[in-house]
């Protein structure tokens, strides 16, 4: 059989999401015919005027706005969306206007699922549509408690509420960092790097020599999303300190603030997503991003878009 397009589309899921899709290629493609039946009985049979995408969901624009901006590659989208199943259960919902909207980045691995990504290509600001999604453009074979089951069809309502800059959202998460200083009356912090804030809660040992580029830090740590209570990482749990390559971690905000350190030293840092996990995929919804991450996929655990906290004991600089 040749491969359709759809296929195509289909192995970026799979590189995404490989453990969770482990069927051979003649499998897939009968999963792929199944939905593609699937959703047309739905479409004719709720009488919907709707749209097929040559990706194969189908979409109609409930609201349009013919002056709103355009969104195209590697855009910024603030978004409030429903998420169901095509027999009414509901997987997630982000609709209150009064809430800031979620914000995804318009790219092949921005967000998830893929075929909001999609859509948005056919959307402009203060628009609003309606996308039927079969589960390949979704989320697979993918389950998760009774939350989401495998091969499920979505009806998935969408308003696009904002296009965003990255310096808009630089300065948003500036703003947040400044806020959360305020708020918990936090004194010392000093911006060692644009969005990089450090501050020394205890000396280190003056015998011993600084961190420079270069230098092997060994530290004991745990890092928070802004303003969360429980850390997302932490080295104590497990007993095992984690030792960093100043300029070569791959986080620019460890490459920052741990030069000029000393054992000993305990230091907290504060910083902008961009400076951090800059390349975080959005999850939707966020409540599976932990159980994705125990599966192996390779996705951060820290959600995008979001300042983050890390306090850190520095044990040893070699």
């Amino acid at each position: 059989m040749i491969l359709t397009n759809k296929f195509t589309w289909l192995l970026g899921l799979i590189v995404l999401m490989s453990s969770c899709l482990e069927e051979s290629v003649s499998d897939i493609e009968l999963a792929m015919e199944r939905d593609d039946l699937i959703l047309e009985e739905y479409i004719a049979s709720n009488s919907i005027v709707a749209t097929k995408a040559q990706s194969g969901y189908y979409y109609t624009k409930t609201v349009e706005n013919p002056d709103g901006e355009q969104f195209v590659n590697a855009d910024f989208i603030g978004v409030y969306y429903e998420i169901k199943t095509i027999d009414g259960q509901l997987i997630d919902s982000y609709m209150d206007e009064t809430k800031e909207p979620r914000i995804f980045k318009y790219s092949q691995d921005g967000l998830w699922p893929i075929s909001i990504t999609y859509a948005s290509g056919l959307a402009k600001v203060g628009e609003e549509l309606t996308v039927y999604s079969p589960s390949y453009l979704a989320f697979g074979n993918y389950g998760f408690e009774t939350l989401i089951l495998p091969s499920s069809n979505l009806v998935i309502k969408l308003k696009y509420a904002a296009k965003y800059t990255e310096e808009e959202l630089m300065q948003r998460e500036e703003t947040m960092i400044a806020d959360y200083i305020a708020a918990e009356q936090l004194e010392g912090f000093v911006e060692v790097a644009e969005g990089v804030y450090m501050r020394t809660v205890t000396e280190g040992d003056d015998t011993e020599t600084e961190s420079k580029l270069g230098s092997n830090v060994s530290v004991d740590f745990e890092l928070f999303e802004l303003g969360e209570e429980d850390p997302v990482f932490e080295s104590y749990e497990s007993n095992q300190p984690t030792t960093v390559s100043i300029g070569n971690s791959g986080l620019e905000f460890l490459n920052k603030s741990l030069i000029d350190v000393l054992p000993d030293q305990k230091i907290e840092v504060l910083s902008t997503s961009f400076n951090a996990y800059d390349q975080s995929i959005q999850i939707f919804p966020s409540a599976i991003r932990q159980d994705l991450v125990n599966m192996g996929e390779q996705i951060d655990l820290v959600k995008p878009f979001t300042p983050i906290l890390f306090k850190a004991e520095i044990l040893s600089v070699n």
